[in-house]
């Protein structure tokens, strides 16, 4: 559980680097993965263009330079938190995270906004040690109701939710606004 300054708000919690050892299958990543290690640390600004990728691989079109300008804004705010997995000295995955206030709760509530595997390093573990190290880090801070959502065509990341223990309680709703005119 987090611990609380004198003013009773919640001092942040450090997340040590943690490193999971990966199965013994091959990826593209580099030969096989046997006695691999996964580490998971903080994202840094140098990560951009890897982050980029991987939201590519979520179907998310993005830049270098567009991923360098949303890291601008999320990186400082505390709120935030961005984990990325390193496999054979590459970024292979990352989760982002946000603590917020609720309406509904009187207590914080966290949300994973963002989780994804590079395709080639998929079903070694690393989504997995990702959701590990953002729930140790919720907790850290106190938070232990964590929401997420995940697009409906996605089965198997629906399966791999439901295997860490996720709950479905709701739909989602989404519409598009013009902006800027």
């Amino acid at each position: 559980m987090a611990s609380r300054n004198r003013s009773g708000s919640a001092r942040r919690a450090a997340v040590s680097p943690a490193w999971h050892s990966s199965s013994q299958r091959t990826s593209a990543l580099g030969g096989p993965l046997q006695k691999t290690k996964i580490r998971i640390r903080e994202v840094e600004k140098g990560d951009a263009s890897q982050l980029a990728t991987l939201m590519c691989e979520l179907g998310y079109e993005t830049t270098s330079t567009e991923m360098k300008t949303r890291l601008k804004l999320i990186l400082p705010n505390p709120a935030y938190k961005t984990f990325v997995a390193v496999m054979d000295g590459r970024v292979c995955g990352m989760i982002g995270t946000l603590a917020c206030a609720s309406y509904e709760h009187n207590d914080p509530g966290g949300r994973i906004l963002a989780l994804v595997t590079l395709r080639a390093a998929r079903r070694h573990g690393i989504g997995r040690a990702l959701i590990a190290t953002a729930e140790k880090d919720f907790a850290q801070r106190g938070i232990g109701r964590i929401a997420l959502n995940t697009q409906l065509t996605r089965e198997n990341a629906h399966k791999f939710y439901e295997s860490l223990g996720y709950e479905r309680n709701g739909w989602r709703f989404v519409k598009q606004l013009p902006v800027g005119n």
